[in-house]
């Protein structure tokens, strides 16, 4: 578990690293098997996961994966790693958590481009409140030279500006101040194993890889029990919901990961 002075920093912050959570054998099943999955991205026969893109050139890629724990045992089992689920309830105060999807950003060595400052519950209109944690795990050390993340401390705390960091999409980076209020942008390194939150709203980006190093990692987003389906959003998981507007998001594709009686 987290001490209390980490949950305050994540209240306070919109982030906070937590501990290793994963041995080097189980990071190097990991690596191998999202290597797989994107060898294999053709093969019908094959489980896929929801989406796997270029988000990047093909000079410069970056790999994304939603949903690889569809496609493989071993990033299911992820989802449900004790540590990282009791973590997360116990900053988000839920009873419940299920996952709302997870998604692997895969920056090759030499090759793998930036990431724009986004928050990521407005990216997620389907659902509300924008109360949504992610547990981000890295299966490579990830520094400032192979793209670790920056986030802008507090920003959680704004609300929904998405629309104004779209507006800066040319420019990585970001003024003094926003609305009067100090942006304090922090590198946010992670080692091999290791996990890191980051609420839903957190401002956060990432820049190029220039090292000769890969940088791989997982997020899993979760939701807690209060989370409700908004029917007027778009998502590419959105074909999975068969809830009602407005009702909780309790269908079978998006399974339970923790539950408290």
């Amino acid at each position: 578990m987290l001490t209390q002075e980490q949950v305050a920093r994540f209240h306070a912050d919109g982030f906070v690293k937590g501990g290793r959570v994963l041995s080097d054998d189980e990071v190097d099943e990991l690596r191998a098997e999202m290597e797989r999955v994107i060898a294999e991205r053709e093969r019908a026969e094959q489980p896929q996961p929801v989406l796997l893109s270029n988000l990047g050139t093909d000079e410069r890629p970056i790999w994304q994966i939603v949903n690889i724990w569809q496609a493989s045992k071993p990033f299911a089992r992820l989802t449900g790693n004790q540590r990282i689920t009791e973590e997360l309830a116990q900053l988000m105060g839920a009873k419940e958590l299920r996952i709302w999807h997870d998604q692997i950003q895969y920056k090759p060595a030499e090759q793998g481009g930036l990431l724009h400052w986004h928050q990521d519950a407005p990216l997620w209109p389907i659902l509300a409140p924008m109360t949504q944690v992610t547990a981000w795990v890295a299966l490579d050390d990830v520094d400032e030279s192979n793209g670790c993340m920056s986030m802008v401390r507090g920003s959680h705390t704004w609300g929904d500006r998405i629309d104004y960091l779209h507006s800066i999409r040319d420019n990585p980076v970001l003024p003094q101040t926003y609305d009067g209020k100090p942006v304090e942008v922090v590198l946010r390194p992670v080692a091999k194993g290791e996990v890191h939150y980051h609420h839903s709203l957190t401002w956060h980006g990432s820049h190029g890889n220039t090292s000769n190093r890969p940088r791989r990692a997982i997020a899993l987003h979760v939701m807690g029990e209060d989370t409700r389906y908004v029917a007027s959003g778009e998502h590419v998981m959105k074909r999975f919901v068969t809830v009602p507007d407005g009702e909780l998001m309790t269908d079978d594709a998006f399974p339970v990961v923790l539950s408290r009686a």
